[in-house]
C-alpha cells in the first residue's frame, strides 16, 4: 500500500467532511433525489461541465442552485454512481 502521511486534526477534520458530502451526492444521485443533490450546493453555486475534452470552455455553465435541476435529470440514465460502484467493490 500507499506510504501515509501525518496530517493535522483541523486537516482530518476537512477531509472527514468533503468525503461525507461526496457521500452525500452519491447517495442523493443513487436515488434520483435530484432535490437532496442541489441542497449540497449553495443557492448562488458555480457548476460548470465540460462535455468537449478539446475544448477549454464549458460546455454548460450554471450560476443558481435552481439551475441544477436539468443535470441531475440527466443523471438518471446512469444506473449508479462512480462512488457505489467503488463501494460495491469492497463489499
Amino acid at each position: 500500500m500507499g506510504t501515509h502521511v501525518s496530517i493535522s486534526g483541523p486537516e482530518a477534520a476537512d477531509r472527514l467532511e468533503i468525503r461525507e458530502l461526496v457521500d452525500a451526492y452519491a447517495h442523493c444521485a443513487d436515488r434520483r433525489d435530484a432535490k437532496g443533490q442541489m441542497s449540497l450546493f449553495t443557492k448562488d453555486t458555480h457548476f460548470v461541465v465540460f462535455m468537449d475534452a478539446r475544448s477549454e470552455k464549458p460546455s454548460v455553465e450554471l450560476n443558481r442552485r435552481e439551475d441544477l435541476a436539468p443535470v441531475f435529470d440527466e443523471l438518471n440514465k446512469y444506473e449508479a454512481t462512480l462512488i457505489s460502484w467503488d463501494k460495491a467493490l469492497l463489499s
